[in-house]
């Protein structure tokens, strides 16, 4: 059976139809976009998406769409990495496609992606942690994702590691950790203090013993790794999954997040849980978003 997906990024987007029992991708394609107004975004998508299904001869009329912000239902309340604020687009790209439309938070997708047919696939609890140009989480208990009172449930990236005077995050608010280990923010951290390149160049300085380096690579993944720990004691679950770009090309990251879990997690959790790279890489939140569109 042929299920049909969308991932939406800051930057770009994806389509896909996806054999919705193995999670392969049938047919794929990705388009970049220079305006981000939600008109243009629209007609962007719903161009991949008439693509894709044409290319794969499917005429499902449900589409699931991964979307990088805070949503409500299929409104999109904050999207940071976009400049977005209540846009109704769930609405709009149904109206442009004329097919229905589920509009599901990009982590929360690439999280039922993983627990569907990747790495967390036979368990019932688990926890996604992506660090990529943001920072987000999703989680899934006793096989459902969870999505909180207001539908924001699992914005991992906002949670507060300086209580005053921290740097700005993309959500209007400081101090985040966004703010510290998402990409984009990594690195204008880095430039501000005369350091080059991206999260991989700082971990490969810090290495090094460049000082400014190591002392915000410290901060940043030390950060990361407990809030990930203080989560496996909250939450209890039995894989950790993690990935994005900048634990995707950082090892040394994701073997201080792993360590700090087994160190700063409580023992009976810490004991059970697995920390495991995502498996199914930049195709998660597609597969994710097409199972959950069903």
């Amino acid at each position: 059976m042929k299920a049909l997906g969308v991932d939406i990024g800051g930057t770009n987007a994806r389509a896909a139809v996806v054999d919705s029992e193995t999670g392969t991708l049938l047919h794929a394609a990705k388009e970049s976009w220079s305006d981000r107004e939600p008109s243009a975004v629209v007609e962007t998508v719903g161009a991949l998406i008439d693509r894709v299904a044409k290319a794969a001869g499917s005429d499902d009329a449900k589409i699931g769409v991964g979307f990088a912000g805070m949503l409500d239902g299929n409104r999109v309340v904050n999207a940071p990495n976009l400049g977005w604020r209540d846009v109704d687009f769930g609405q709009m790209l149904a109206a442009r496609t004329g097919r229905s439309v589920r509009l599901i938070n990009d982590l929360s997708a690439a999280a039922w992606g993983e627990f569907s047919v990747g790495a967390a696939k036979g368990v019932t609890d688990s926890l996604t942690v992506f660090a990529g140009t943001g920072v987000g989480s999703a989680i899934i208990s006793n096989g459902a994702l969870l999505a909180g009172a207001s539908g924001v449930s699992g914005e991992f990236g906002h949670i507060k590691v300086v209580l005053e005077g921290g740097r700005p995050c993309g959500c209007g608010q400081t101090g985040c950790l966004e703010a510290y280990m998402g990409g984009a923010n990594l690195e204008e951290w880095m430039r501000e203090v005369g350091l080059v390149g991206n999260a991989a160049d700082l971990e490969r300085q810090a290495g090094q013993g460049v000082v400014k380096a190591r002392e915000l690579y410290d901060f940043a993944v030390n950060h990361l790794g407990l809030a990930v720990a203080n989560l496996v004691t909250v939450l209890n679950p039995a894989v950790v999954v993690l990935g994005g770009g900048v634990l995707a090309n950082c090892p040394g990251m994701v073997k201080r997040v792993t360590e700090l879990v087994a160190k700063r997690a409580n023992a009976p959790a810490a004991k059970k849980v697995r920390v495991v790279m995502a498996s199914l890489g930049d195709d998660a939140g597609l597969v994710g978003a097409a199972l959950l569109g069903r």
